[in-house]
């Protein structure tokens, strides 16, 4: 999606978000950073109040692999976090594994079942992302996979360590509820021809990713105990036995190279060594990844290129020369060594992790130079009309939300050519903008709040099997690491034909998002604004909501709240900073809510009338306040919905507590 600069300049006589319903979307900087674009805010949001499955759903609108990407995305929607200047970035990949571990999937139907049928090719990222979308959307989709199971690389390149079969197998499962017809062991090219799928098909999208490793032309190649890199972490992946011996050299800097050093030893080797030609400024790898090698034992060495496999019969070690340089001037690969400087390490097996190519053999269709196969950027058309290519296979190595999103497209130009129907590729096209960092005056009255760890395994102990090593969030854990959400582009919204300009949101608003504009006008600055809610529940005119907290979504909660309600429901409205309530006898039905701010006097009237015997207001303790100026807010509605119920003669159904003593509570999670 193209990216527009925000200037915020052409927006200071108007609602940045409201008055201009045409103008460029304006996504939070997390969500910008997506390539798939989640909702971001949304889904935290729902988790800080507990509401996992509401969560999933959110993601799932736009990742229908919550569970993998919560696990091995590589975060780019967390460096552009605007908490990373003020403490750190919130725990957006963890929160999405947490939504996936404690929400319920959803039980998808398509609207609409069409005649059409379409073949995928592949079921690795992108091409389980575009047997998602083509499904939804009604066609009749066939996934092929030449491997026994789905999943592709997620399943056979990437160790168990870090995404679990279990994990893989529930985003997998619920893709597959859509009704998708599955062939495993059938390889295109091989046991069936394009042209035979063409014929049985309307058509076909290629998503084979990159199933082949590309080895180093140097002497000693060839021995036995040199290994590729993706057979080697496919046959651990299966279980298969592998003899490496206790020495083991892998070559590669990247992370399928990390995968591989660590993968070595779980499998029993005792001396792993990693050699790779980029200085540790340029290696591709993730950092983190490097690190948790090395955390386990694993010895990088930076800088060094092999030149030659020592051994005769078997291996014995790696001989190494001093690499000076890996691009030149024009940043293309061409390293150059000082050949004066040699070293040798001791091996009894090498492992090549230097590169992934294409393996799609001569199916018909025009590929690239380098093996590929040559698509339309932008429609991912092939050379054959009805054929489609998207993912690796296409792009080169990327990240596995990358392939996510290059499914989306091709299925949205499947979907435009078989039904017509241009509005997914429409809406992948469209631009958008976002908010810049956070201001300087917003920074200071904001307490830092660092991230909630996660539990895991000890490196000591992890290098001993391959069980997940994050253990992950509780759900207590989640809502709280949630509650870090600064709710970017979730605040305020303005009617300007309910304004009074009786400058309210102005006197009560902590960090001065609304200013007075020439000709009387309102403007909320989106920048400074972080969805307290101290202007909306203070507006006479009730001219301000709250992108995301509506009142009829608080309706549906309720109502959901309240469902199979008897005569002695009590109904408590709880601070998502709240850890503990007052004991309560009878049915206490908890509603928990970013902050009490969420729940209006019509709301508290309208639970109620629907059947709760009393209404609870559960406030938090000021050292676990999201929002401490709100405090004083909250009494003051507390006391408006007092007075009406006073009125009403219903005072004794409404009761506010908070910062209650230990002895008097329980505790909710």
């Amino acid at each position: 999606m193209p990216i527009a600069v925000n200037t915020m300049d052409t927006h200071e006589d108007n609602n940045y978000f409201d008055e201009n319903p045409d103008s460029t979307r304006v996504y939070s900087p997390c969500r910008l950073r997506c390539p798939v674009h989640v909702d971001v805010p949304g889904y935290v949001t729902a988790i800080a109040e507990g509401r996992f499955t509401d969560a999933l759903e959110i993601i799932l609108d736009r990742n229908p692999l919550p569970a993998v990407c919560g696990r091995i995305c590589l975060r780019p929607c967390e460096d552009g976090c605007r908490r990373c200047n003020l403490d750190d970035p919130l725990a957006i990949a963890a929160l999405k594994r947490s939504a996936a571990d404690f929400g319920a999937y959803p039980i998808e139907r398509p609207d609409a079942i069409r005649r059409e049928k379409v073949a995928v090719v592949g079921s690795g990222p992108a091409g389980l992302t575009v047997a998602y979308d083509l499904a939804k959307f009604g066609f009749k989709v066939t996934l092929f996979e030449d491997k026994p199971k789905l999943g592709g690389m997620l399943r056979y390149g990437i160790p168990n360590y870090r995404l679990p079969d279990s994990a893989l197998d529930k985003d997998i499962d619920y893709i597959l509820s859509l009704g998708i017809e599955v062939k495993t062991d059938v390889r295109v090219g091989t046991d069936i021809t394009l042209d035979e799928l063409r014929e049985q098909y309307n058509a076909v999208v290629i998503t084979a990713g990159l199933q082949a490793s590309r080895a180093l032309p140097i002497p000693g190649a060839d021995f036995g105990q040199v290994l590729a890199a993706l057979p080697f972490l496919e046959a651990a992946a299966s279980r298969e036995p592998i003899a490496i011996g206790k020495r083991v050299v892998v070559v590669g800097g990247g992370n399928v190279a990390m995968d591989v050093a660590r993968t070595a030893r779980r499998l029993g080797a005792t001396d792993v060594t990693l050699v790779c030609l980029e200085s540790p400024e340029e290696m591709p790898a993730s950092e983190h990844e490097v690190e948790e090698a090395q955390l386990e034992g694993i010895t990088v060495n930076c800088s060094w290129g092999p030149r030659e496999v020592v051994g005769n019969v078997g291996v014995v070690g790696l001989k190494v020369a001093r690499c000076l340089s890996v691009f030149d001037a024009d940043k293309r690969f061409a390293p150059t060594f000082d050949e004066r400087e040699i070293k040798q390490f001791a091996a009894d097996t090498v492992i090549f992790a230097t590169g992934q190519g294409a393996d799609v053999g001569d199916i018909g269709v025009e590929l690239t130079p380098r093996g590929g196969i040559k698509a339309d950027p932008d429609t991912l058309h092939t050379s054959i009309e009805d054929v489609y290519a998207a993912g690796d296979v296409v792009s080169g190595p990327t990240k596995v939300i990358d392939a996510i999103a290059a499914g989306h497209r091709a299925s949205a130009s499947v979907i435009r050519d078989l039904a017509g129907d241009a509005s997914l590729l429409d809406d992948l096209n469209e631009e958008a903008t976002t908010l810049g960092e956070v201001p300087e005056l917003m920074q200071t009255k904001l307490e830092p709040r660092r991230r909630v760890q996660m539990e895991r395994l000890e490196f000591y102990d992890a290098v001993r099997s391959f069980d997940e090593i994050e253990v992950g969030y509780t759900e207590y854990e989640a809502a709280r690491e949630a509650q870090r959400c600064l709710g970017c582009t979730t605040g305020a919204r303005l009617s300007r034909e309910k304004c009074a300009s009786c400058l309210t949101c102005i006197r009560v608003c902590p960090h001065q998002a609304p200013h007075m504009r020439m000709g009387g006008f309102l403007y909320f600055d989106p920048e400074a604004c972080i969805a307290c809610g101290a202007c909306a529940s203070q507006c006479p005119a009730q001219a301000i909501t709250l992108e995301g907290h509506s009142e009829e979504e608080m309706s549906r909660r309720v109502e959901i709240a309240l469902a199979d309600a008897g005569p002695e429901t009590i109904l408590s409205f709880a601070c998502a900073g709240t850890t503990e309530l007052p004991y309560v006898r009878g049915d206490v039905r908890t509603l928990t809510v970013s902050c009490l701010l969420r729940a209006s006097e019509r709301l508290v009237l309208e639970t109620l009338e629907s059947g709760a015997k009393r209404v609870i207001f559960a406030g938090c303790a000021e050292s676990t306040c999201r929002y401490p100026y709100a405090r004083q807010l909250v009494h003051t509605r507390a006391d408006k919905i007092r007075a009406a119920l006073t009125e009403l003669g219903m005072q004794d159904r409404f009761e506010v507590v908070g910062e209650v003593e230990e002895e008097d509570t329980v505790h909710l999670r």
